[in-house]
């Protein structure tokens, strides 16, 4: 066998679901973007935690729950390793939607103002767009869009003339995921660094498919998922600089996101956990 064809066959072998046949032939799947197949490794990282450690994490002092709390920390340590950052500044979501719905709904609401300016892309995926649209509808902002060229890239002129409207946040993906475009976040970060602004980047279809170090992209969030890369449903997360997810308020409130609560208030967790209510998924754990 070729030695090329031989190593395609040794890696279908790890994913069960390409032992299915499709008109009696083999399985072929070409929707990564949306979501990727799952190894036989991360499946049996799964069934494992249901059968020796199912608990929940952070809730409890006997055995189980300390395991199950220790192997999801470790987890945000290889994911915060991953991405270049510290594990504080990692936050566990259900997805990358989630996560940037976070920042517009918990940055974006503290932050903007009647006219403030939002800058965003035509080549963002409706996450990256829909809760700008709303949250500039609410605060009565300015949602700007940068153009693109009809080769797909973005037109820098037309971002060089939104930048100098002296945005508040520049929101942008990293990939495209219908264009496929690979923007250069670093330099546009530091651009718009350099005009006050913050910048979030959309990393759902870069992370899987390229080294992302976001110490060297100088980005301040940038959300992604774990389902396109190669992990469960429901796992995704968000990186944010330590100062601006602690100056944020609460995404969403509950359990495990409270340090103190009585009938008249609440004061918040630390960093992540403030922005982790409820019980998580722990397959991140895994």
């Amino acid at each position: 066998m070729v030695e090329g064809v031989d190593v395609v066959e040794r890696i279908r072998r790890d994913f069960p679901i390409f032992s299915r046949r499709e008109n009696g032939k083999p399985l072929v799947y070409l929707d990564s973007a949306a979501t990727s197949q799952r190894p036989v490794q991360v499946i049996n990282a799964v069934v494992e935690f249901y059968e020796k450690m199912n608990s929940n994490v952070h809730r409890g002092l006997y055995a189980l729950s300390e395991e199950a709390t220790e192997a999801y920390e470790n987890a945000r340590k290889s994911v915060a390793s991953f991405l270049g950052c510290k594990p504080e500044e990692l936050i566990f979501t259900r997805n990358a939607t989630e996560a940037l719905n976070l920042v517009a709904f918990s940055w974006g609401r503290a932050n903007l103002s009647k006219g403030d300016v939002i800058v965003t892309t035509q080549m963002e995926h409706h996450s990256n767009m829909l809760p700008w649209q709303m949250l500039a509808a609410e605060k009565g902002a300015r949602l700007e869009y940068v153009r693109i060229t009809e080769d797909g890239l973005l037109d820098q002129a037309s971002l060089e003339e939104k930048l100098s409207l002296n945005p508040k946040i520049l929101a942008l993906t990293q990939v495209s995921n219908v264009l496929g475009t690979i923007n250069d976040v670093k330099t546009i970060a530091k651009r718009a660094h350099e005009v006050g602004a913050i910048c979030l980047v959309d990393g759902a279809q870069s992370v899987p498919h390229m080294p992302v170090d976001v110490s060297d992209l100088g980005c301040d969030f940038l959300a992604f998922s774990g389902h396109k890369m190669l992990g469960p449903m429901g796992i995704g997360g968000l990186f944010g600089r330590y100062d601006l997810l602690d100056s944020m308020p609460p995404f969403l409130t509950g359990g495990e996101m409270i340090k103190e609560v009585s009938l008249k208030g609440a004061s918040w967790n630390d960093v992540p956990y403030k922005f982790e209510a409820g019980t998580p998924n722990v397959e991140k754990g895994r």
